[in-house]
């Protein structure tokens, strides 16, 4: 067959896929993963995107962030009792918002075990993905250890239609034998929180076609315990700043206006994830069917 293949042909946020009669039932059946729209008020995009939208910004410069080559990961923790006693302004609150989000106190009950929150983000172009993986304290070196629940904010603004490729969740734990055979995806979109549990396989697809603008996102771990690493220059689980802070810590310890909303959740709403019924597939477009 010399037809030509399609690539990234994945379904959008319009439909669905049908579930595969053929799936490994043994494995994961729900969604691992929640999808909350309209989390973010405008004033709290605003305010990301104040740190992390441009590319020039203090926080990307500072810490010599590349996409191609890729820099080296880097990320950051507060601890909860650090959050409780000092506060941490913006970046306190919206972590605080995240944990006692009702949308995912349902989903993911160990969460209030949490005792550290690990941050970091990434700014990319819309054709640029990220391989699939496992969260894991330092990146696995000795030993997968893996968080809570990951979380994912999209910081943009404008339509439903903005850069870069969705979020995947795949239902493959490391301990498991066999490869992932089910896939849930959320498209990035302005004021949503994507949360999963932090054991499962995920990535980013590239984005279909050619966009301007950037995929722009922060992303939170939540932990019972990880070790916190001091050193010089970026690296895993670095201190959050204090005392002295860099401009980009500075914005974000920031305390925010106050505001006049009483529930600051009463615009959440829970979104479907769009459902995949297979991982992966042969270059004729066939199911992978061997483990």
């Amino acid at each position: 067959d010399d037809s030509p293949k399609r690539v990234l042909d994945y379904p959008d946020g319009s439909k669905e896929s049908d579930d595969s009669p053929k799936a490994d039932h043994k494995q994961q059946k729900t969604p691992p993963c929640t999808i909350v729209d309209n989390f973010l008020s405008q004033a709290e995009l605003e305010r990301l995107q104040s740190v992390f939208e441009s590319t020039t910004s203090n926080y990307w410069t500072s810490h010599n962030y590349a996409v191609e080559p890729p820099s080296p990961y880097f990320s950051y923790v507060l601890s909860l009792d650090q959050i409780e006693t000092n506060g941490f302004g913006f970046i306190g609150k919206l972590i605080q918002k995240v944990l006692n989000c009702p949308q995912l106190a349902e989903k993911f009950p160990k969460l209030p075990n949490t005792r550290y929150v690990e941050m970091w983000a990434h700014n990319r172009p819309h054709a640029s993905g990220h391989q699939l993986h496992f969260d894991s304290d330092d990146e696995g070196r000795g030993g997968v250890r893996n968080p809570i629940i990951s979380t994912i904010l999209y910081i943009a603004d404008g339509d439903d239609d903005i850069a870069g490729g969705p979020s995947m969740v795949t239902n493959q734990k490391l301990s498991d034998e066999k490869l992932a055979t089910k896939g849930w995806m959320s498209s990035p979109k302005p004021y949503r929180l994507v949360a999963f549990d932090g054991r499962y396989l995920h990535g980013v697809v590239p984005g279909k076609g050619t966009q301007d603008g950037r995929r722009v996102t922060l992303m939170f771990a939540f932990w019972d315990e990880i070790k916190i690493r001091r050193g010089l220059g970026p690296g895993s689980a670095r201190p959050f700043p204090k005392n002295v802070l860099p401009p980009w810590a500075s914005q974000l310890a920031k305390p925010m206006e106050a505001t006049e909303t009483d529930n600051q959740y009463v615009n959440c709403k829970t979104a479907e994830p769009i459902k995949l019924d297979r991982v992966y597939e042969t270059l004729d477009g066939k199911a992978w069917n061997k483990q």
